[in-house]
C-alpha cells in the first residue's frame, strides 16, 4: 500500500516538532508507512493544490497534518482539488475524505482530540476496513554494525523484496532499528528471505528480533539466568545505571551502581591500585578491568560492567584523544575489556558508551 504525508507549516523550513512526529508515528506503527513526507508552507496555496493533484494519482493514502486552527483551511483546498470526495468521520475539523480508491486523512498536530486520538480511533480503523488488509511487521535491532554495511543490506533487501514490503531504518548512537512492514498480500517467502538476509548479514550485532531495548533484553536475560548485576561508571556518569533501572522488575537483578568519577573513589570503592592509575592512567584497559574486578570481589554480583573514558571536551595529561573509552564486562571466570574511540560531542560519546556497555553485557551473559 502506497502512503504519503503532507505537513502544512507556517514555513517550508519548519522542523517537525514532537507532536507532529507522534501523529505520524501512529500511521507508521499501524502499518501505513510513508514513502515520502512533504513539508509545505501554508502561504503557498497553489503549491498545495499542485501537490495534491500529483499525489492523488500515485498514492492510496495521503495524510495531511497541520495545526488545529488551520484544519478548515486545509479542508477547503482538499475539497477544491477533489470536488467528488466524500467526508467520513468528521470531528472538530479533522476528517477523512474518500475519493474512489484514495483515502485522505486530515488531522491536527497540536490537539490530541483532533490529532493523535483521532488518527488512532477513527483514521486507522477506517483504513483497515477500507483496504481490508492485515498489516504485520518484524523488528530487528542491532548494535555496533558499520553504517555502510547496514545500508548495503537494506538496499539488497529492497531489491529482492521488489516493493512487496516496506523497510524503515533508524540509527542512533550506533544502534540500528530496522522494521519490515508487510500486508497479507506479501508472499511469506519475501519476508523470510529479507529477514534472513538482514539477520545473517548483521551477524552477532543483532541482539533482538522484536521491539525491545538493550536494557530490556539484558534485564530479561538476567532474570532467566537468575543472575545479579552491578555497574561501576566513570565517563557514563550514572547513565548506565539509569537505563537498567528504567526497566520494570530490574530490582530483581540489579544489585548496585557506583559512580566512581574521581580517582580516589576508584581506589576507595573499587580497589583500583594507585600504581595502575599512576602508570596506565584513569582511562586505560587495566583501570577498567580493576573496576569490574572490584565489583565482582564483593561477592554481591554475578556479572559486572565498568566504564572509563574521555567524553570531552578536554583530554588527559597523557594526550589521549577525546572519545577514547574502555568498557569492561565479565564474571569471576572471565573479564573482557573493549576499547573504543567514539566520535561526536560529549553527550553522543556518553550515550554510545552506555549502548555498547549494555550490548556487551547482554552478549557476555548470553554466551556463558
Amino acid at each position: 500500500m502506497k502512503c504519503t504525508c503532507v505537513v502544512l507549516n507556517d514555513s517550508v523550513n519548519t522542523l517537525f516538532d514532537k507532536s507532529t512526529e507522534t501523529v505520524m508515528s501512529l500511521f507508521y506503527h499501524n502499518g501505513y508507512v510513508f514513502e515520502e513526507v512533504r513539508s509545505l508552507p501554508l502561504s503557498n496555496v497553489e503549491k498545495l493544490k499542485k501537490t495534491l493533484a500529483e499525489l492523488k494519482t500515485d498514492y492510496e493514502v495521503i495524510a495531511i497534518l497541520c495545526k488545529e486552527n488551520k484544519l478548515a483551511f486545509a479542508r477547503e483546498h482538499i475539497l477544491s482539488e477533489l470536488p467528488t470526495a466524500t467526508e467520513k468521520g468528521v470531528f472538530g475539523g479533522a476528517a477523512i475524505y474518500e475519493n474512489g480508491a484514495l483515502a485522505i486523512c486530515l488531522a491536527a498536530t497540536d490537539s490530541a482530540a483532533n490529532g493523535a486520538d483521532y488518527v488512532k480511533n477513527v483514521c486507522i480503523p477506517f483504513l483497515g476496513k477500507k483496504f481490508g488488509t492485515r498489516i504485520d511487521k518484524i523488528i530487528l535491532r542491532s548494535m555496533g554494525a558499520a553504517s555502510a554495511r547496514v545500508e548495503g543490506l537494506l538496499a539488497e533487501a529492497r531489491r529482492i523484496g521488489e516493493g512487496k514490503a516496506t523497510y524503515r531504518h533508524s540509527r542512533k548512537y550506533d544502534e540500528d532499528v530496522i522494521e519490515i512492514v508487510y500486508d497479507g498480500n506479501t508472499p511469506k517467502m519475501v519476508v523470510d528471505d529479507t529477514l534472513r538476509l538482514l539477520a545473517d548479514g548483521l551477524g552477532d550485532t543483532v541482539y533482538a528480533l522484536e521491539d525491545v531495548t538493550l536494557e530490556e533484553q539484558l534485564v530479561t536475560l538476567l532474570k532467566v539466568r537468575g543472575k545479579k548485576i552491578s555497574v561501576a561508571e566513570s565517563f557514563t556518569g550514572g547513565g548506565l545505571a539509569r537505563r537498567i533501572v528504567s526497566v520494570a522488575g530490574a530490582s530483581e537483578v540489579y544489585f548496585e551502581g557506583l559512580n566512581t568519577y574521581d580517582e580516589r573513589s576508584k581506589i576507595k570503592r573499587l580497589g583500583v591500585s594507585e600504581f595502575t592509575l599512576g602508570t596506565k592512567g584513569v582511562v586505560s584497559d587495566q583501570t577498567a578491568y580493576e573496576m569490574a574486578l572490584g565489583l565482582l570481589n564483593t561477592g554481591d554480583c554475578d556479572i559486572a560492567i565498568a566504564t572509563t573514558g574521555f567524553a570531552g571536551p578536554k583530554s588527559d595529561r597523557y594526550g589521549n584523544p577525546v572519545g577514547l573509552c574502555f568498557i569492561a564486562v565479565g564474571t569471576k571466570e572471565k573479564i573482557t575489556v573493549y576499547r573504543y574511540k567514539f566520535d561526536g560531542g560529549r553527550s553522543e560519546i556518553t550515550e554510545k558508551g552506555i549502548n555498547y556497555a549494555l550490548y556487551h553485557a547482554y552478549m557476555h551473559l548470553k554466551n556463558v
